[in-house]
């Protein structure tokens, strides 16, 4: 389950940070709504009824008569799958005090619990279909939405059918038993603290500093610890009487489905038969009964217009530097129409150019900023918002607040130039063309996904065809003197409201932040200078390479080619992704190189790009590429570097002379470094403030016996590295080491191997071999532990993590591998039930089987609990009495099909998946062995045991075999030292 906002390319932007979030609508078919439902008022229409734009013709909607609408988008990709949404218009606003945080908790309870499907029942039933936690089997709940989805891995009658039986016993079923109530609090507690992070505390804040006479602020979708605690049925039963009403509801389906059939079954429901449950028939969504006095849409405040500038402070140990620059104008949203896309369009040209300005600035390494974004929104349906949001380096942030400053004014003040226009125009038209081309292969989960997010905001899901005619048609608005015009509206339409985020304290911060405005303010600005068009310098690499050698790989459908130069291809030609080709490059040796300073390798793949090409600096290279789909920026692997990217067919020439360019003629600048080491402190932050982001990066050291290859890098080492470390790790490889290419996707072979040809084939000869370079292959697991170490994090005072690792060796073995795979799904089911719904302890448990192919005899299954402080300790003995029961045969047939039937559809899904055949073709001549890994997957799960894990388990699952490792909140890790 998962909570999400409003507020989207905020909270985006915040997501982003962190290093790890539209429009849709249903189109006319010919069947018009129905009656007006029983209440009104609290409907959300299908806009492109009333909006002049025409809906995607290949939508089906309709709205029966207790109000409820669906949308129907047959789609065959991927083939034989489909996807299911039951979305409601409400969220958190609209709890009562006494019921905060329940729109969340009864999203919960859909799974706990209905008239037809007892507790603890529906996760079993559907993973028994092929539906895995999680991934394919969940929920959400915003300020302002609740839903649920179904990915259905099969459209076998079935399948559907108890899909739509789920949804419409989540609809008016769920029992809320008391008992299953209060199993589930400390479920939703867990998920409160994995949520209480710095960003989350900001943003509550900063809404509040925004909209302070409004209830928004107080309605975070996770609630508080008061309701979660103590709420008892009548609280939750009230919510869901009170919004769960037809009225409110979309469903939606998409998939490779019959329209018919669906429409049929959605109206007058069907029979069916599942075993283990007394259910024979299914009432149509038809029989859900509308309340004539369901209420309305819940008051939350209003937003004033504010006569004066307001500026506010936010601080937190653990917090980004954040810089806020609102402009905020009372009123609800506007009405989708063509005309209001125009207009949209022109505020949205203006706020990219200046983004832009800011970015190139960025690119340097120099500037104050290390992120900036502008947007404009409606907020909650209470206020217009244009926004400028930035990160800063810490120390930086008055510096950062005044080029934000400055640079509004100066567009403000002087404006844009046509060649700035001109950048961002491109950009649409790319987008929109690549949008029309990829039309016929959009995937189902997104099609869905769109739908109700365009019914939410009440915008028209239109097909991108009509996109394109559209620009055509405005193209004549959209001009310089236009976008002059709207940015100058948008940004001058209210006082400014700044908000700064901090990690120190600032000693009257709000009259600080003031200061720092006005001080920017009396800085006169100038026009900025046109830096003006260039060229692309690298498109003749030398004559064409020769084709010494070509073979058809037929059961996999791909070809490998060889260049005189020793240059490999890998080419499959696919239909899964209109207008999309991807590539990716390897070469080299990647971390397993010498490493001239301690963790060069993840610092080189993070600054690489920064530094451009030898004639482009990564600015220019950003102008040259306006509106190109071009990509670019080093991986550095366990055993490889690699360059990946996607583009177009209309972009591949260019795309592959950017690549081949890198290989021949990088830059070397120090620019993307500048920029690593004035971000690196602020992702170090986040990473500390969360048990589980520590988990990923410290202990992910801990466990190769604190080798620096792994983990983000500490101060000291990204201090230490320089470009010529860069050189050092890097240079020989891209110069000579051995080089495959593979190519997938819409491309014809012949001519990804021309094109190939002409480019990386036309390099000087590379190397017959490259060094294995064993001595770095050997890395070693901590030995086992029963007293866990202890990890000290930035996290809440009750927040805490247990970790278990238990060695499993390496993944040579492909066979013995998907075992191990298996024996982790079963663990993760086991857990899951104990952990979650028995023990309440946890929002959700982690497992997971992390074998090598590349180090000997080196792997682990991890098991991970985010869980109270107060029960860290308790965990590691349920962790060993699971393991415990499944060495000594307590596994079901039941169970490990549950465990393999979704590990085998992803597998079926991936087999349409330009990423997953990328991945495993790749390096396919150099390792031709990882061709039969991927040819015997299914047929090694399919022959997994319950003998075979229960085996394993014996082997490897002992207590004086684990690696514990403890994550603990400052105060609590150094009491337990």
């Amino acid at each position: 389950m998962k909570t999400v906002h409003a507020g989207r390319s905020l909270f985006a932007s915040l997501l982003f940070l962190a290093l790890a979030a539209c429009s849709g609508d249903p189109a006319q078919t010919g069947q018009q709504p129905a009656d007006e439902p029983a209440a009104s008022g609290i409907e959300t229409e299908f806009a492109h009824l009333t909006s002049g734009i025409p809906a995607d013709p290949g939508m089906r909607f309709g709205q029966l008569d207790n109000g409820m609408r669906y949308v129907i988008m047959p789609n065959s990709t991927p083939s034989g799958t489909a996807a299911l949404r039951l979305v409601f218009n409400v969220g958190s606003l609209a709890e009562a005090e006494h019921q905060r945080g329940l729109a969340h908790f009864i999203e919960h309870m859909a799974f706990n619990g209905t008239t037809n499907v007892p507790e603890g029942e529906m996760i079993p039933l559907l993973e028994r279909y092929g539906l895995a936690f999680g991934p394919d089997t969940n929920a959400f709940t915003g300020q302002q939405v609740v839903g649920y989805q179904l990915d259905l891995p099969s459209v076998d009658e079935q399948i559907v059918k108890t899909g739509l039986f789920l949804m419409r016993e989540t609809a008016t079923e769920m029992v809320m038993d008391q008992d299953a109530i209060d199993a589930e609090r400390g479920v939703i507690r867990g998920e409160m603290r994995f949520r209480d992070t710095p960003i989350q505390r900001f943003l509550m804040s900063y809404y509040g500093f925004l909209y302070p006479d409004t209830l928004v602020s107080e309605r975070s979708p996770i609630g508080t610890v008061e309701v979660i605690d103590n709420a008892q049925r009548d609280a939750f039963i009230e919510y869901y009487e009170d919004f769960y009403v037809p009225q409110r509801a979309l469903l939606v389906v998409t998939g490779d489905v019959d329209a018919d059939a669906v429409e049929a079954m959605i109206r007058d429901g069907f029979e069916i038969e599942l075993p283990g449950l007394e259910v024979s028939a299914v009432e149509g969504f038809s029989t859900w009964e509308a309340p004539a006095d369901a209420p309305p849409h819940p008051d939350i405040g209003s937003v004033s217009a504010v006569d004066a500038p307001r500026f506010g402070y936010f601080h937190d140990p653990e917090v980004f530097t954040l810089i806020n620059y609102d402009v905020v104008v009372p009123g609800g949203p506007r009405a989708d129409s063509a005309q209001a896309r125009v207009d949209s369009t022109l505020r949205q040209l203006g706020n990219a150019i200046v983004q832009r300005r800011l970015q190139s600035q960025i690119n340097s390494g120099l500037s104050p900023l290390v992120q900036a974004s502008f947007s404009y929104s409606n907020d909650f349906d209470l206020a217009h918002r244009a926004g400028a949001f930035a990160v800063s380096s810490p120390e930086r942030w008055r510096e950062g607040l005044a080029v934000i400053e400055q640079e509004v004014r100066r567009a403000m003040e002087h404006g844009f130039s046509q060649a700035e226009l001109d950048e961002q125009m491109s950009n649409l038209r790319t987008s929109i063309r690549n949008a029309v081309n990829a039309a016929r292969t959009r995937r189902t989960p997104q099609l869905a996904d769109g739908i109700w997010q365009g019914w939410l905001g009440e915008t028209t899901l239109n097909h991108p065809s009509w996109q394109a005619e559209w620009l055509e048609a405005s193209e004549e608005q959209l001009t310089l003197e236009n976008v002059e015009a709207a940015f100058r509206a948008m940004w001058a339409a209210a006082p400014p409201q700044i908000y700064v985020a901090v990690n120190e304290p600032l000693e009257d911060g709000a009259a600080a932040v003031q200061a720092a405005w006005e001080e920017s303010q009396a800085t006169p600005v100038d026009p900025l200078d046109d830096a003006g068009a260039t060229e692309f310098a690298y498109t003749d690499f030398g004559p064409a390479g020769e084709v010494v050698s070509r073979e058809y790989v037929e059961d996999l459908d791909f070809h490998q080619i060889v260049f005189a130069n020793g240059v490999r291809l890998n080419v499959k030609q696919t239909d899964f992704e209109d207008n999309i080709i991807r590539i990716r490059a390897e070469f080299g040796a990647g971390d397993l190189t010498p490493q001239p300073t301690q963790a060069a390798g993840t610092i080189l793949g993070a600054v690489f790009g920064g530094g451009g090409l030898e004639a482009h600096d990564r600015d220019e290279l950003q102008r040259l590429f306006a509106g190109r789909s071009v990509g670019y920026g080093l991986g550095v692997g366990a055993d490889s570097f690699s360059f990946t990217s996607a583009t177009t067919p209309e972009d591949f020439e260019l795309q592959m002379q950017v690549l081949t360019a890198f290989m021949v003629a990088p830059g070397w600048r120090d620019d993307g470094l500048n920029q690593f080491r004035s971000i690196a402190e602020e992702i170090r932050r986040g990473q500390n403030a969360q048990a589980v982001q520590v988990a990923v990066n410290r202990v992910s050291r801990m466990l190769r016996d604190g080798d620096p290859r792994w983990g983000f890098p500490e101060r000291a080492e990204i201090e230490a590295f320089t470009m010529d470390h860069a050189r050092a790790l890097v240079a020989e490889a891209l110069s000579s080491a051995p080089l495959e290419i593979t190519i997938v996707g819409d491309i014809a072979p012949d001519a990804a191997i021309a094109m190939t040809a002409s480019t990386f084939g036309a390099l000087p000869a590379r190397a017959e071999s490259w060094p294995d370079y064993d001595d770095a292959r050997q890395i070693s697991f901590p030995d086992a532990r029963e007293e866990p170490a202890v990890v000290e994090f930035n996290g809440q005072a009750d927040s805490g993590m247990a970790n278990i690792y238990w060695p499993v060796g390496d993944a040579f073995d492909a066979r013995r591998a998907r075992a191990i795979d298996l024996m982790a799904e079963v663990y993760s089911l086991k857990a899951t039930e104990r952990f979650r719904e028995r023990e309440g302890a946890t929002y959700s448990p982690i497992v997971s089987s992390q074998a090598s192919i590349i180090f000997p005899d080196y792997g682990f299954l991890w098991v991970g609990l985010d869980v109270d402080r107060s029960e860290v300790e308790r965990m590691y003995d349920i962790a060993d009495e699971l393991a415990a029961a499944m060495a000594s045969g307590d596994i079901t047939e039941d169970e490990l099909q549950r465990a393999r039937q979704p590990v085998l559809e992803r597998l079926s899904q991936s087999m349409e998946s330009n990423p997953m055949w990328l991945g495993q073709i790749s390096r396919s001549q150099t390792y031709p062995e990882r061709l039969d890994r991927l040819r015997t997957a299914a047929e090694d799960y399919n022959a997994v045991t319950v003998e075979e894990i229960t085996a394993l388990a014996a082997e490897y699952l002992q207590p004086e075999r684990a690696y514990r490792v403890s994550i603990l909140p400052r105060d609590a890790a150094a009491a337990a030292e």
